[in-house]
This record gives C-alpha cells, structure tokens and sequence, in this order.
C-alpha cells in the first residue's frame, strides 16, 4: 500500500513537473526578471532544458543588452529551484556565464552595483570572460568574477580575478544591501603589472580618458570604502612604471565619490622618486574638475618622465625646481596656469658638469584636449637682462588601429637680445644634446629663434641666429670677434630622438665677407650628400678680420666661390660622385695655389684653363681629373718648375694616374735651365714617364724616347735613354769647371741613363748608375787643360773627332772603344777608370798614346818613335 502511494506521488509530481517544464514560460519568465536590471533585454538564439545539475535552462548564443553594458556570451546555464517550481513559482538560483565580452563604460561599474540586489538571482558565476570598452578595445581578459548572497536585504560577497602571462588583478569584498539600497562595503584589489590603459573601463568617465592614454603599467593595493549608495573612497598606494630602467612613479592618497557626479582628491601624492614629490588637492564636480599642483625642491631630473616619448632631453640634467599651478578640465579639454621656478642647474657631459644660469617659467596660457595641447609662456632669468617667449603645440595621432596615439611636439623659442650669460650655457646644453662637446665660450648679446619640432619618427631643430654684437669662440678652433657681421638660418633633423643629425641644412649665412646661400647634408643608412649654393669665401680676407678658422682650414687660403653637390657611401670619399661649377683665386695651401674656373660632373674635374702656382713654380693647366680612380689627361699649356727646391712626392700623390702633354715647360733641375721642353708624359705609382720629348739644350737638342725620373727624398732618379744632338760643348760651363779645361766642339750622344742626381746636379751615389752605358762624339772641337803644364802632347788639343763607347760597372767605367782624328791621323783604342778613380788604356794610330792620370783629369801620353 505505502510503496503503490510512494510511487503514485512520482508520478504526480512528475506529471506536474513535466507540465510545469514548458520552456517557453520559463524563459519568459526569467527575461521579465531580468529586466529589472536597469531594464536590461536578454536575448538567446537557442533555449534547451538542463537537467545535468538540477533542474535549469540553457541559453546559447546569448546577449544582453543595458544602457550600460552590452554582454555577449557563448552560453549561459541558469539553476531553477525545484520546489517552488512544483507549486508553479519561478525562483532562480545561479546564472553561471560562459565565455562572456562584456561592453561598459567607466560609470557602469558604479551605477550597476546597486542594481546588482533587484538581480532574481542568488549568484552569479562570470567564466572565461572578457570586458572591452565602447570602441571594442580589450582591457581585462580571462576574467573570473563570482557574485554571492544577493538579494535586497543581504549582504552580497565578491571575488575578481584576472591573469595574463604579464599581469594580474585580484580583489575581494562585500556589500550591504537595505531594501535594495547599498548601506556599506568594502573592497580590497591587489594589481600586478596591470597597464593603466585598461583600467580605463572600470574608471569613471572623468578619468577614463586619462588612463586610456598611458603606457604606464600599475602595481600596488587599493581599498575601496563604500558609506552610501554612489558614495565610495578609494584609498591606497599604487607603483606606475614604463620600463624596468627607471624607478616607478608611486601614487599615494584617497579619491572620495561623496554623491553623485562629485569627486573629491586631497592628501595625494606624486612621488617620481624618493626626493620627486608632487601634492594634489582638488575636485571635480558634475564633470567640472580643477586641481593644485604644489612641488617644492623637485630635481630636475625628475620631471623628464613626465615628457612624452618623442621629448628626449638630455638625461645628465641637474638642480631643483619649484611648481605651483593649477589645473582644469571638463572631459578631454583642459588649460592651466602656473610658474616654475629652477635653482642651481647643471648639466653633465663626460662626467664633467656645466652649470646652467637660475630662470623663471611662467605660463600665461595652456590649453588642450584629447588630440593635443599649446600655450604661451616667458622664460626670465634673475639677474640677466634677458627674455624667452615661448610657444609650444602638441599634436597627436593614432598610429595603428587599438594602439595608443603617437605624440608630436612644435616648441617655438625666440628672443631678441639674449645676454651670453644665457646663450653661452644653453648653447652647450643643445651641443650636448647632439653628442657635440659642448665647448662654446664668448661674450655679448645675440638674437635668437629656435623651433624644435620633435615627432615619433623625425625630429627637426630650426635656429635663426643673429652674433653681430657678440664674440663667439669654439674650444680654440675657431672664433668671431665682436663686431663682425654673423647671421645664419639653419635646420637640423634627427631619426626619433636628439641623435647622430641625419639632416643639416643652413641658408642666408653670413660671416664678415663670407657668405653662403644654401647648405644641405642628407644622411640615410650609409649614403650622405651634401649640396652647396651661392657660397663665396676668402679665406685670406677672414683672417685679416681677426677670425680665428680651425686647424684644418688655417693650412688654406685664397678665395673660392661656386655651388656644388657631393654625394657618397660610408667610407667611399667625398669627391668621387662630386658636381659643380666653382671659381678658384689663389685657392689652396702656402705651397700650391689654383686659380681658374673648374666645373665638377659625377666626380670628374674639368677646367679650360687652370692657373697652378707657388714658391716651386707655376703651369697653366688644361683637363680634366676622374676622382673615382684619382685617374685623369691633363696638358701643361706652360709651366715652370724649380725641381732643386721641390721636395719628395707626397705619400697622397703614390696612387694618382695622369697623362697628358707638355707644350711649353721650363724646369730648373741638375744645375741647369731647361727651358722650351715638350713632351708627352705619365705619371703613375709615384713615377714621372716622359716619353717623345725635345728640349733645346747648349745650342742643341736632347731628346727622349722614353725616361723615367722618380723622386727620392732629396734626389732624383732617372732611368732611359737620352739622345743629344748638335750640343755645343762651349756652352757647358759646368762641364768644363767639373774637368779644368777649355772645351769646344758640337756633342752627339745616345746613352742609356740609370742612376741618381742630387739637387744641386751632383751625382748621388757612384753604385746606383752600374748598367748605364752610351756612345759619345765630338766633332771639331778641343780639349785644352787649363793647368799649361797638361798642355801640348799630354792633352787632345784640337781634333776633328773624338767617339767613345762606355759602360758603368761595380769595379769603374769601361771604356770597350775609343777613336780620336787628329791632324789627319786616325787613333783607335780602349780605356778604363778604376773605382778610385785611376785611369788606364792606350790608342793607337800614327804612333801610339798612353792614356793615365786620375779622373777627371786624364792625361795623354805619346810614345816616340
């Protein structure tokens, strides 16, 4: 009977759960439930009983829509409570949410906590979930959210988590409920490297935009305090840092939510650095926010943190400085006021540090919004009669879609007297920055405007300088007096950050009687150029105005004038892509001047006319000059050149290849005037090849086929042969001193030359002329020994002809053939002279002749018959 009544009542109770089981009526019921929640709308593609814990509803492909949120979930699983329902009542248990983006704003975290008790449910399970802001950008991921004990009258438990591979957020607390009206709760967060921009979704409107903008990434603990509904502190200490290579900025003080719309901040603090403090008090109101800046004896150094990326000062900067101002905004717009005050500056370059002169800051208009920002200030300094009006625009821009906007910066400088106790320290400040030591020093005034426009990817600094009134010196290098015109517009660009400069352009520069229309140097990867225009310079004119010139240019002078473009590869040299059309006066070193126009294409120097002089001679030149291979034709017009006082090759002039023809040359070498010389010629590894040359010589002619002469050190080395043709031997002089005696007849020669002159015309070495040989002859002349004791038979005297035929050994001169026609008569022989000098042979003919004595004063001696 019991068990027949026991299963009687399953199958009531089956049959009334399976009739209350319509799946359509309890979905209905449970979305008017629902929209109790701010009037939220809840959606689901598809509805399906559960039945695999419990009795409950699934909903796949679900959204749920507020005016606060949107949520679209994967599925969601909701618990019905059996009992209730057997009696035809409705009652949820858990809403477990799976795989959830959920869409808010910054107050929507606010406004729905209170919602949160009108919820039908008793808990809410968040899995596997997402929250993104209005636009669809991510900030929190794989987030676990688990909501108890709701309802009106309870007090409702919370637990958050979210973990990344590079960040974690974790809070817990609890909220009182009366009535459906929040009467307490608390909170506790813990943050690990979480970034501030993603905060930006759980922070109210009035400070959402600030965190969305900030690279920063956030480390700490927060207590959340809630007294009333909508009134909530926040009180803690947060770590905020960039990169591991700086110390965070840590957050300290209590941000208050009294009621609705307000916000109220004081006893906070911005510390940059344990020396770096910053205090904040204000409020905002209905989205009206203002607040007061106080930091005192904040280093310098500090404040760099604070500019934007694309700002990169020099990071050696040193002192303390003193803010006051106040600031306001109401959504994304904002402007300011204040002053700062900076005291015992410095900066440091190579561990050596520059002081910088005590200023004032003060900001009469600053302004911005979302998109960027400007303002007005003037810069004054204590003591110094000198004033900076600056203006400065930033703009921003999005780089890459869900990116944070790339910043760019306009900062405009300009003063009309500036006193050297200004210009000359932060004249340094700006070398350094450049990597340029920073060694400037002088004295009076200068006008001056600069622009630096600094964006993510190039930078530009623009100046304008005016120093006619001032002396400007460069660590001993260089220097203008006072007094002396000095005016220059120039622009300087750099990749991202003040670097190595990739970009210098100058333009309406002048100093004195110099002057320069144009100056461009470009740099990209390892090309360079750099184009000249309009430029004319006297160096001898400079120095005569007392310029000191740097070392390299102080070893020129002369005057030059022309426009030019070279362009060359790292390492390659600057001429061999060289152009241009240039006008040389006395242009070069104390040695060598040029003078005459040269035009320059594609790294090959060409000129019609070109005047080269100096201390050793001059040439009127005529060709053209490849710098690609240091290789060029070249004819000398006309030319002197004084080879006793020309000194070795330089080692420069080893690798230059020249060809050409000489027209007219005049040399003074080897004692002599060597003038009316043509020749072709070559020069190559150091060596000077004349080849078809003629020169007049002694009444006569010498000519070339082909003769080498080489430089080395003070000598000249000479290999070829020489031809001599109708040479009056009278007309020798030296000749005659060198063997003490009256010379006279006309010389024919052809001789193979090997050895070294000295300057003076000397022989060098004995040794270096072995392998030189030729053949000689004399024909009408004498040989009459000025000592009258030498005289008569000892001597030729007068004779119609002398040959010879010689050859330079190791052990003397060899002497193989000697014929002398004397009187009619006809001596043929053979001669040698010993290395000391001592002379042997005979000849023989009408009689016979002895040949002895000591070069080079043979004597002659018959043998009587």
């Amino acid at each position: 009977m019991n068990r027949r009544l026991i299963v009687a009542v399953c199958l009531f109770l089956a049959a009334v759960l399976w009739w209350r089981l319509d799946i359509k009526s309890l979905q209905a019921a449970i979305e008017g439930q629902t929209a109790r929640l701010s009037g939220s709308r809840l959606i689901a593609r598809e509805v399906s009983l559960s039945l695999i814990h419990g009795v409950g509803l699934r909903l796949d492909q679900v959204s749920l829509n507020n005016p606060l949120l949107s949520m679209q979930a994967g599925h969601i699983n909701i618990g019905i409570h059996l009992l209730p329902l057997l009696l035809g009542k409705i009652e949820v248990g858990t809403l477990d949410i799976h795989d959830a983006t959920l869409k808010l704003d910054g107050d929507a975290a606010a406004n729905l906590s209170a919602s949160f008790a009108s919820l039908p449910f008793e808990r809410v399970h968040l899995i596997r979930s997402s929250i993104e802001d209005m636009r669809g950008i991510s900030k929190l991921e794989n987030i676990e959210l688990d909501v108890r004990n709701i309802g009106p009258d309870r007090e409702m438990l919370w637990e958050i988590s979210s973990r990344q591979s590079d960040y974690s957020l974790h809070g817990h607390g609890q909220m009182a409920f009366r009535a459906g009206t929040v009467m307490s709760g608390f909170g506790k967060l813990k943050l690990t490297s979480i970034p501030a921009s993603l905060l930006s979704v759980v922070a109210p409107t009035m400070l959402s935009d600030w965190f969305a903008g900030q690279s920063q990434r956030l480390s700490g603990g927060l207590t959340l305090d809630i007294t009333r509904q909508r009134g909530w502190s926040l009180f803690g200490e947060v770590d905020a840092g960039g990169d591991e290579q700086h110390q965070p900025v840590r957050l300290r003080g209590k941000l208050s939510h009294p009621a609705a719309g307000e916000l109220v901040w004081h006893d906070s603090f911005v510390h940059l650095d344990d020396r770096a403090v910053i205090a904040l008090d204000g409020h905002c109101s209905q989205g009206q926010c203002e607040s007061h800046l106080d930091a005192r004896s904040m280093p310098v150094a500090a404040w760099l943190r604070l500019f934007p990326d694309a700002v990169d000062l020099p990071k050696t900067l040193a002192g303390k400085s003193r803010l006051e101002a106040m600031l306001r905004w109401h959504g994304d717009q904002w402007e300011a006021s204040g002053s700062v005050r900076l005291n015992d500056a410095s900066f440091s370059y190579r561990q050596q540090s520059r002081p910088l002169p005590a200023l004032q800051l003060t900001v009469s208009e600053l302004h911005g919004e979302r998109n960027g920002w400007g303002g007005r200030a003037v810069i004054t300094f204590p003591g110094i009669a000198s004033e900076i009006l600056l203006q400065a625009d930033s703009s921003s821009a999005a780089r890459v879609k869900h990116q944070p906007p790339s910043q760019s910066l306009l900062l405009t400088l300009a003063s009309t007297k500036l006193a050297d106790g200004v210009w000359q320290p932060f004249g340094n400040l700006l070398l350094s920055s450049l990597n340029i030591a920073p060694d400037l020093t002088g004295s009076g005034t200068m006008r001056a405007a600069v622009e630096l426009q600094l964006q993510p990817q190039h930078s530009s600094l623009q100046l304008d300088l005016g120093a006619d009134e001032a002396r400007v010196a460069y660590a001993g290098q260089w220097e203008k007096p006072a007094g002396v015109v000095a005016l220059c517009h120039g622009k300087v660009g750099w990749r991202s950050m003040i670097s190595q400069p990739d970009g210098v352009q100058l333009d309406r520069c002048r100093v004195a009687d110099a002057q320069l229309d144009t100056l461009a140097y470009h740099q990209k990867e390892k090309r360079e150029s750099l184009a000249l225009s309009g430029l004319t310079l006297d160096l001898d004119k400079l120095a005569e105005r007392k310029l000191l010139l740097p070392d390299w240019l102080r070893l020129y002078h002369g005057r030059i004038e022309g426009s030019g473009q070279f362009d060359w590869l790292d390492g390659s040299g600057l001429l061999k892509r060289a152009s241009g059309d240039w006008n040389l006066q006395q242009a070069g070193t104390f040695d060598w001047q040029l003078s005459g126009r040269v035009k320059v294409a594609d790294g090959i120097f060409a000129s019609d006319h070109l005047q080269l002089s100096g201390p050793l001679g001059q040439a009127e030149l005529k060709g053209r000059f490849r710098a690609t291979d240091r290789s060029g034709t070249i004819n000398v017009l006309s030319g002197h050149l004084d080879w006793q006082a020309l000194p070795g090759l330089p080692a420069g002039m080893a690798d230059i290849h020249l060809a050409g023809h000489i027209a007219q040359g005049y040399v003074t070498a080897l004692g002599y005037e060597w003038q009316g010389m043509s020749a072709d010629y070559f020069m190559d590894q150091g060596h000077l090849v004349l080849k078809q040359g003629v020169v007049p010589f002694a009444g006569g002619q010498l000519q070339v086929d082909e003769l080498m002469l080489t430089p080395v050190a003070s000598s000249l080395r000479l290999d070829g042969k020489i031809r001599a043709k109708e040479v009056k031997l009278e007309q020798l002089p030296w000749l005659a001193e060198w063997l003490q005696a009256d010379l006279s007849g006309k010389l024919g020669a052809n001789i193979e030359v090997k050895g070294l002159f000295n300057q003076d015309g000397a022989v060098a070495d004995m040794s270096a002329w072995q392998r030189s040989n030729g053949d000689l002859v004399v024909y009408s002349g004498s040989w009459l020994p000025r000592d009258s004791a030498l005289r008569g038979l000892s001597a030729p005297g007068d004779f119609r002809k002398l040959q010879l035929r010689f050859r330079l050994q190791e052990q003397g001169v060899d002497i193989p053939s000697v014929e002398l026609v004397r009187h009619g008569i006809r001596y043929r022989g053979q001669a040698a002279i010993a290395a000391d000098g001592a002379i042997s042979g005979g000849l023989k003919g009408g009689g016979a002749v002895t040949l002895q004595g000591q070069w080079p004063y043979p004597q002659w001696q018959p043998h009587l018959q």
